[in-house]
C-alpha cells in the first residue's frame, strides 16, 4: 500500500504566461487529465494522494490550479486528501485578510486537511508575525501546515531566494504552536540534516521524499541519519508537481513515479550495501510508503 504525501494538480491556465517568460522562459507545465491521473496512481498500487494547488499570486501571479482542488475532491473523496495553499501576506506586505476569510471557511465547514505555505516563493518568512494568525487557526482545528521550505534547483535563483528557507525560522514556529502539525517538503534539502534536529523535538514534524529520488546518494545517506536522529517514522513518499514533461517527468510521469517506488522499496539499500551503510528494514520501508502518512493523517484503524 503506497500513500502519495504530497502532489500537486496542475491548471496550465492558472499560470501567467508573461511571469514564467520573465523567468527565463521556464516551461508551464501542460494539464493531466484526473481520470487518467487516478487510474495511474491506483495502477501502481497508491490508495491515497494528498493534493494541492500551489498559491504564488503574491510574486508570481499563479496559483497552479488551486480552484482544482475541491473538484477533484467531490470527484474522488475517498482517494484524495484535499489541502488548500495560501499566500498570508499580500503584495504590498499586509496581513491577507481575504486569504485568511477563505482559510476559516474551508476549515470551518471540513474542505481541507491541510494548507501548503511557500514562503521562499512568496518571499517572506514563515516566522512573520502576520503569518500567525494562520499559524493559530490551523493549531486549534488540527489543520496540518505544509512548507514548502527547500531549494529549487530547476528554477532561476531570484524566484525562492535561500534567505527565505533558513531552518530557524521553523524553529520559531515550532516554538510559538507547539501543537501544529508540520509537513517541510523535499527533506528540508540542503538543510535537511537541521530539518531532523527539529523533527527530533517534535513528534508533529514530518517530511517527504519528493523531488529528491534522483539525489538518490544523498537520500540513501540521508536515510541513514534520519534513523540516527530518531525521525525516520515522519519521512513519507511523494511525487510533487506530477505532469507530462514537467521536471523530473517525462512525456508519461508513470515511468519516474515507478522508478521512485523501486528506489524506496529497494534502490536505497542496494546503495547502502555498496556502503557498508545499515540498511533498511522492511518495517522502515513500509513507514515511508505508508503508515507514516497513515499516522499524519489519522487513517489507521
Amino acid at each position: 500500500m503506497i500513500i502519495d504525501a504530497h502532489m500537486h494538480l496542475i491548471r496550465k491556465e492558472n499560470f501567467d504566461k508573461e511571469r514564467y517568460q520573465w523567468l527565463d522562459n521556464w516551461r508551464i507545465p501542460e494539464n493531466m487529465d484526473l481520470d487518467e491521473l487516478v487510474k495511474m496512481w491506483k495502477d501502481m498500487g497508491i490508495e491515497k494522494v494528498v493534493a494541492m494547488g500551489q498559491a504564488m499570486y503574491r510574486i508570481w501571479n499563479t496559483d497552479m490550479g488551486e480552484n482544482y482542488i475541491q473538484e477533484a475532491y467531490g470527484r474522488y473523496p475517498d482517494f484524495i486528501i484535499p489541502f488548500a495553499s495560501v499566500e498570508p501576506i499580500d503584495k504590498i506586505n499586509r496581513f491577507n485578510q481575504a486569504a485568511f476569510d477563505k482559510f476559516e471557511d474551508d476549515v470551518l465547514n471540513g474542505r481541507i486537511r491541510g494548507v501548503l505555505l511557500t514562503p521562499p516563493c512568496g518571499h517572506y518568512n514563515a516566522n512573520d508575525k502576520t503569518v500567525y494568525p494562520f499559524y493559530q487557526l490551523a493549531q486549534k482545528h488540527g489543520i496540518v501546515v505544509q512548507y514548502h521550505h527547500s531549494a529549487m534547483s530547476e528554477c532561476p535563483p531570484y524566484f525562492a531566494p535561500m534567505k527565505y528557507y533558513r531552518p530557524e525560522h521553523l524553529n520559531d514556529v515550532m516554538m510559538d504552536f507547539p501543537k501544529m502539525k508540520i509537513v517541510v517538503e523535499h527533506m528540508g534539502y540542503p538543510h535537511t540534516e537541521q530539518l531532523f534536529i527539529l523533527m527530533a523535538n517534535s513528534d508533529r514534524m514530518y517530511t517527504d521524499l519528493s523531488m529528491a529520488y534522483d539525489r538518490e546518494m544523498t537520500i540513501a545517506w540521508n536515510l541513514v541519519q534520519a534513523r540516527e536522529y530518531g525521525v525516520l517514522d515522519k519521512i513519507m513518499f511523494a511525487t510533487d508537481f506530477v505532469a507530462p514533461d514537467n521536471y523530473p517527468f517525462s512525456a508519461d510521469p508513470s515511468v519516474e513515479i515507478r522508478g521512485h517506488i523501486q528506489k524506496v522499496r529497494t534502490g536505497f539499500n542496494e546503495i547502502n550495501r555498496r556502503c557498508g551503510w545499515p540498511l533498511l528494514t522492511e518495517e522502515e520501508i513500509e513507514g515511508i510508503m505508508y503508515r507514516n502518512a497513515a499516522r499524519l493523517y489519522e487513517l489507521e484503524d
